[in-house]
């Protein structure tokens, strides 16, 4: 079990674009998800995502089970997202740079 430190707001490498996964199946990623979960676990937080913790990767885990934090919401499996994409997102992105 490894958690690691959270990167705090301000903290420059949370503003750079995470890259994508590559190679799938492998300890890395394997170990990645796990550091993730057990962060998440020690934090009484209900989802992280790899750049929070300074992995500039596209992966994120989320769960609710139940959670001091939320005790309102309603249980949510865990689930690890790998190069998640939101296609509202990439649409927003794609046209940043023209004027309207």
């Amino acid at each position: 079990m490894t958690v690691r430190p959270v990167l705090r707001i301000g903290d420059p490498r949370l503003r750079k674009v995470a890259e994508p996964v590559e190679s799938f199946g492998t300890t890395e990623l394997a170990e990645l998800i796990e550091d993730l979960r057990d962060t998440m676990a020690a934090l009484d937080g209900a989802g992280l995502a790899a750049p929070q913790i300074g992995v500039p990767l596209r992966v994120v885990i989320f769960c609710v089970t139940s959670n001091p934090r939320y005790p309102e919401a309603p249980p949510i499996p865990e689930t690890a997202l790998i190069n998640p994409r939101s296609p509202r997102l990439a649409q927003n992105a794609a046209g940043a740079g023209r004027a309207a």
